[in-house]
């Protein structure tokens, strides 16, 4: 366990983690002598651990062996401090050392910790196959070319740069728009480059190959972006973003945007919204929300237009049933399979046109949640009604409060805002950053900017719009559609306690021509909770599965929709926690993380909570974008020698060596 005073607190106070595998006491202190053996020896631990994957693949207690030498070689890799004790492990990781280490020092520890994963993926067959053929020179679409043609030249791009340095300041803003010229090319499927014949979704992942955190694809909605310069020839890569699905819960952002109770509830006392307007708005949400569940196998019609006690408690026993019975049926599945992984297939793998969405809710586990999901919402919709008619402001606020569901009531409502704004209205900025050698000359601001641009967002909606929603649509019954109409990015800085991507990242509204809202990556919060699996490999989480299912007797978690969030984070707190590892020991990571959120428009908190209808103004496009951009930041960064002498020494070549074999350093310099 940590040493904290209660569970959940990560304090800098007390780094030392003690973990005690479920293993025979016998087997335990073998495990605890070959580490100090191996420690003594000044032999490579983590290397030896992973070694006992292959060497104890036939021992007694071999899974919990092997997954507990995997997630050990893990920690190492990351920078984790172990000691073997007699018959237990101690655990210090690297984020909680407190008062040795700089910022900067931090930042450079984790880029060397998430490069592991980095050169593990880049030594893989098949990733090696796939960079081999996009930068070998080869007959595309009539041109012979290569990705490396899409790499500007950094030489050529400085001397340009420098002979607009000694001219007046509008005279230099007009030649830099003949150097730098961006353009927003939106990755489609099977669409390929004018300029190389290569699909552009291999470019993008050529470049996603360069960063220093290994490139996984991630579920959800995904809009891939690459921004190229027009006006340079080949319209080389300046760099690349994606919009993708918003992470589903980070206490950051709900704060921001008075998605949770306690910050929604002071803004109201505060006056920042009328009382009787926002109880009523948070009212229909809970009616809305109800209106797309179906209902008609748990109660009747006027049941759930008037909601009792007693129908609360029908729901509940009904939601417990069908949790039962999916557990016995995936233990049933995992023994008629011997443990092969079995295809759980639901609505969205048959293909949502072909779904018979009526069927697909009658299954156990969307029983279970539509009880549970409608249980809550009859008793919110039960203490909206008792509401005192008569009062009004404060006075019905402060009655509303005081009553024992009143702030339960506020918390499910705003509740069902967060998923309907997290289905349609925001998205995450999971990739932003600039390539070389547009990354010296902040590059990465541009780019994190033009994720925020009319055309990024006509291009979500355009994708996205009407789509129907896999997860209501089974709740329902029928077929649900969301709109696809951003209000709302997000991002989280990858290194640490500060980005100076994204650091006084801000356009305000009249200083530059054209832009009528400003625009602003405004810093939230940082937290140093740290949660995640990226520094657990692949086999890691592979050999933490197996012992999970092989304890369990099931395979719990299916990768399928509706199951709930973070499959791989899922499985890996399952494993760990089978193992007799507490799980957040070895999750939370301790390092810092801040997080930014940029607006779309004035009025986007308030539409996020239904207390905004007005229109808004529309959205800047790429060109004045890139027009604020040069004025604001380029047209001073390139009166540094320096600046153009790290432009001058980039080019294909440094990107080529970068990835064949990988280095220690990271290509980028801002953390993306």
């Amino acid at each position: 366990m940590i040493l904290a005073t209660k569970k959940g607190d990560r304090s800098m106070a007390s780094e030392v983690r003690k973990v005690t595998p479920y293993l025979p006491p016998a087997i335990m202190s073998k495990l605890c002598a070959y580490i100090r053996t191996k420690q003594e020896q000044g032999e490579s631990l983590r290397a030896s651990l992973r070694s006992l994957d292959v060497t104890w693949r036939n021992e007694p207690w071999s899974l919990q062996l092997r997954a507990t030498a995997l997630v050990l070689a893990d920690l190492l890799d990351q920078g984790w401090s172990i000691s073997a004790l007699t018959r237990s492990i101690e655990l210090v990781p690297p984020g909680l050392k407190t008062g040795t280490e700089t910022a900067e020092d931090a930042k450079l520890r984790l880029r060397h910790a998430l490069q592991v994963g980095r050169k593990r993926q880049l030594q893989d067959p098949s990733v090696q196959k796939f960079l081999d053929r996009v930068m070998a020179k080869r007959w595309r679409g009539g041109v012979k070319s290569s990705v490396l043609d899409l790499v500007d030249d950094g030489a050529e791009l400085a001397a340009l740069l420098r002979t607009t340095r000694d001219k007046p300041f509008e005279a230099t803003l007009k030649d830099l728009r003949k150097i730098v010229r961006p353009s927003l090319e939106v990755v489609e499927e099977g669409a390929r480059c004018a300029t190389t014949g290569l699909r552009l979704m291999d470019i993008w992942r050529f470049f996603r190959h360069t960063w220093s955190l290994e490139y996984r694809s991630i579920p959800g909605r995904q809009l891939p972006i690459l921004i190229r310069n027009d006006a340079r020839p080949n319209r080389p890569v300046i760099g690349i973003a994606q919009l993708a699905s918003p992470i589903l819960r980070t206490k950051p952002r709900d704060n921001w945007l008075q998605w949770t109770p306690e910050p929604f509830i002071d803004a109201l006392q505060r006056g920042v919204w009328p009382i009787d307007d926002t109880l009523a708005a948070l009212a229909d949400r809970v009616g809305q929300s109800a209106s797309e569940i179906r209902f008609d196998d748990l109660a009747d019609i006027d049941e759930i237009a008037n909601p009792t006690e007693n129908l609360i408690f029908r729901l509940e026993q009904k939601a417990a049933g069908a949790a039962a019975k999916r557990e016995n049926q995936l233990k049933a599945a995992y023994a008629a399979s011997k443990g092969q992984v079995q295809s759980q297939k639901d609505a969205a793998h048959q293909g949502w046109s072909e779904a018979d969405w009526h069927k697909a809710s009658g299954e156990v586990l969307y029983v279970r949640k539509r009880a549970e999901t409608l249980a809550k919402l009859m008793k919110a919709k039960i203490t909206f009604e008792s509401l005192d008619r008569k009062l009004r402001g404060d006075d019905l606020l402060d009655h509303f409060l005081a009553e024992r569901q009143g702030a339960q009531a506020i918390s499910v409502a705003l509740q069902e805002f967060r998923k309907a704004g997290l289905a349609s209205q925001i998205a995450d900025l999971s990739v932003c950053g600039a390539v070389a050698p547009y990354n010296a000359l902040l590059g990465g601001k541009l780019v994190a900017l033009l994720a925020a641009s009319r055309e990024a967002h006509e291009a979500w909606r355009s994708k996205y719009q009407d789509q129907v929603s896999i997860i209501s649509s089974q709740m329902a019954g029928r077929p649900i559609s969301r709109p696809a109409d951003l209000k709302v990015l997000t991002t989280t800085s990858l290194y640490g306690r500060g980005s100076s991507q994204y650091n006084r990242l801000r356009l305000q509204a009249g200083t530059f021509r054209g832009l009528k809202d400003g625009l602003e990556w405004e810093k939230l919060e940082e937290t140093t909770a740290g949660y995640g699996t990226v520094h657990m490999g692949a086999e890691t989480v592979q050999r933490l599965r197996q012992f999970s299912e092989d304890s369990y007797g099931a395979r719990r978690i299916n990768n399928r929709f509706g199951e709930g969030t973070s499959p791989r984070l899922r499985q890996v707190r399952e494993g760990l926690d089978a193992l007799g590892i507490e799980s957040d020991d070895v999750l939370n990571h301790a390092t810092p993380r801040l997080f930014y959120a940029c607006a779309l428009n004035e009025q986007a908190k308030d539409q996020l909570i239904g207390l905004s209808s007005r229109k808004p103004a529309k959205q800047a496009s790429v060109d004045l974008i890139a027009d604020a951009w040069r004025r604001r930041w380029l047209a001073s960064r390139i009166q540094s020698d320096d600046v153009l002498m790290q432009v001058e020494s980039r080019n294909a070549q440094n990107v080529r060596s970068d990835l064949l074999p990988a280095e220690d350093d990271g290509q980028f310099i801002m953390p993306l």
